[in-house]
């Protein structure tokens, strides 16, 4: 088993489409640091940011809102 998050690079935009974290790994953060490690991977390499993942919206809402300035 396995935690993911699934993204798209194109033309300076990272779509974060979608993040699975298994029941049996629940509650240990890791979508937390799947969602922070995107998020530091794409302003690190000067991408915009646009969210369809409800996850990763709901981190950047609550934890990082800095995180908002760079969405599409």
């Amino acid at each position: 088993r396995r935690a993911v998050l699934l993204f798209d690079l194109h033309e300076q935009v990272m779509t974060i489409t979608h993040t699975k974290v298994p029941k049996e790994l629940g509650g240990h953060g890791l979508g937390k640091i799947l969602a922070k490690a995107a998020l530091d991977f794409a302003l690190s390499n000067g991408y915009f940011l646009r969210i369809k993942c409800a996850f990763v919206k709901h981190y950047i809402e609550k934890y990082e809102p800095q995180y908002a300035q760079y969405m599409l």
